[in-house]
């Protein structure tokens, strides 16, 4: 989400290996009980493009909304996030009843239990928080970011039922004003969503043409509101949707078709949004050139910004935390593939905080969220423990074999301070045997010197207090020691690796020798 390859081996060469494997287990049988070993040979020198900054566009939810000390958190762990999205709830910034505002208002207090009129959206699982929007939520999360989504919603419902006298225009105005004041709490506010999976009952449960006319209201309320605030050229607010899930392709492509057919000279559609819940990762890959075909088949223009900004390999509906290490493993594959595949993709997984008695198999972190909670209070989950491993890669991306069909992958980068390899294990488990050459070729000061070795681990028993509430969370080193290399080689092995487990070595030379050149 150039390359001197798009995916390393093609599907017929897949076909060839699986006919292989039939042939070697017919010559021996008893290893038909035994899975194969992870066994790459990984050339250090052949790096081919910066690895990818897979982890810097990131997600927040407010139906438990986070403690503002997650965002530096965030940012200690995974680097400055590029883009992050928040929300913000017209129905929680707005009050029909009084018709006025309150900006900075507490995050999930239920102002509308008992008022049967007044359409449920999801207000059922919000959690009620001490947190104001302004101060504790919008400020923070921009503190940490280079750019900020707000995905803005509500009363979307409430308008099209006409039982409470919030008419469209009504709502218009409401989303003008939230997108200015948000501006003003947070200047580096770039991407405004439409509303939220519209189809869906908990939200708005409205047609792809009722959803339109909000998207038509929304767009021409961020044009006012740039023109109000002087934004122009590369300061403007952008606008965008549909936000949609389920069968994403035929929404986004009636969502396409409405906007075509629209005929105003002054609409916008900035970048689009859509969320993937699911495993199927060649799919999933293959994202940016369908949404492009798309956007083409209507005449729009293509190439602009595209944003999943729901995902996770496994959401279902039970709560056992196993699925917490599942998602762990299962983003590294879809991240990396959607990414090396789809480079305009850009992946927002849910969710770095939730209520953890329902989404404890999402998210990244556990811990309080009160307006001071410390740092030390916070617990990084085995997911955020990926998110942190992927972060520790180091400047450009090294070539190996891997393959969408694999039941494994094996990722590494380098820079002239050290490299990093990670293997991620979706079978049974198996023996990890990794070779690296040519060392010398990077490390320009290695000479005879020995190398240093940290490794780590995720999976049921390190790094994982889902599973063991007792550990404090954040990644575990299980091992460090001095490697010598062997004509510029050496080989890292784990035995044993578990089904969703990970591995990390972090190879460090003993001097810093010159700086890479860029391939």
């Amino acid at each position: 989400m150039s390359r001197v390859t798009h995916l390393i081996a093609t599907a017929v060469s897949f076909s060839c290996l699986i006919g292989l494997a039939t042939i070697a287990v017919a010559e021996k049988p008893e290893a038909a009980d035994k899975p194969a070993s992870i066994e790459r040979t990984i050339d250090a020198s052949q790096y081919f493009r910066a690895f990818p900054e897979l982890v810097a566009y990131r997600n927040t939810s407010i139906q438990k909304a986070p403690a503002p000390v997650l965002a530096e958190v965030c940012e200690e762990q995974f680097g400055k996030a590029k883009v992050t999205r928040c929300w913000l709830n017209l129905d929680e910034m707005w009050d029909y009843r009084t018709r006025k505002y309150t900006f900075n208002y507490p995050i999930g207090v239920h102002k509308y239990d008992g008022i049967r009129e007044k359409h449920g959206e999801t207000w059922g699982g919000v959690k009620e928080t001490r947190l104001r929007f302004d101060d504790d939520y919008l400020k923070a999360f921009g503190a940490h970011s280079d750019s900020m989504m707000l995905c803005i919603r509500r009363y979307e419902r409430d308008v099209l039922d006409k039982k409470l006298g919030v008419t469209m225009d009504d709502w218009r105005t409401i989303f003008k004003t939230a997108v200015k004041h948000s501006k003003q709490v947070c200047p580096n506010l770039r991407y405004v969503e439409v509303c939220n999976e519209y189809a869906l009952k908990g939200f708005i449960g409205c047609t792809a043409d009722e959803y339109y006319e909000f998207y038509r209201q929304a767009y021409q309320a961020v044009n006012e509101a740039n023109a109000e605030l002087g934004l122009s050229g590369d300061d403007r607010l952008l606008v965008g949707g549909p936000a949609v899930t389920g069968n994403v392709i035929a929404k986004m492509e009636r969502f396409f078709e409405n906007y075509s057919n629209d005929p105003a000279p002054d609409k916008k559609l900035d970048f689009v949004t859509w969320h993937e819940y699911h495993n199927k990762y060649a799919a999933l890959a293959q994202r940016e050139k369908q949404v492009n075909e798309m956007l083409a088949a209507e005449g729009l223009p293509t190439g602009i910004p595209m944003f999943i900004t729901e995902h996770d390999p496994y959401h279902l509906k039970s709560g056992m935390r196993e699925y917490n290490l599942i998602n762990a493993a299962c983003l590294v594959k879809s991240l990396y593939f959607t990414n090396r595949n789809s480079p305009g993709v850009h992946i927002m997984p849910w969710v770095i905080y939730h209520d953890g008695n329902i989404q404890t198999r999402f998210m990244w972190f556990a811990g309080p969220n009160e307006p001071d909670t410390k740092a030390e209070e916070i617990r990084m989950q085995p997911s955020g423990c990926s998110m942190r491993l992927l972060s520790m890669h180091k400047d450009w991306e090294v070539a190996v074999d891997n393959d969408l069909a694999n039941d494994e992958i094996v990722l590494a980068s380098v820079a002239n301070d050290g490299l990093v390899v990670e293997a991620v294990n979706y079978g049974e488990p198996r023996d990890v045997s990794l070779q690296i050459d040519k060392l010398s070729a990077v490390f320009t000061a290695l000479g005879n010197g020995k190398m240093k070795v940290a490794e780590y681990l995720i999976d049921e028993q390190h790094s994982n207090c889902v599973a063991k509430p007792e550990y404090r969370g954040g990644i575990e080193k299980i091992a460090e020691y001095e490697a010598q290399p062997v004509d510029g080689t050496i080989t890292l092995k784990h035995s044993k690796l578990a089904k969703n487990g990970l591995v990390l070595w972090l190879v460090t030379p003993e001097k810093t020798g010159t700086v890479l050149p860029a391939p």
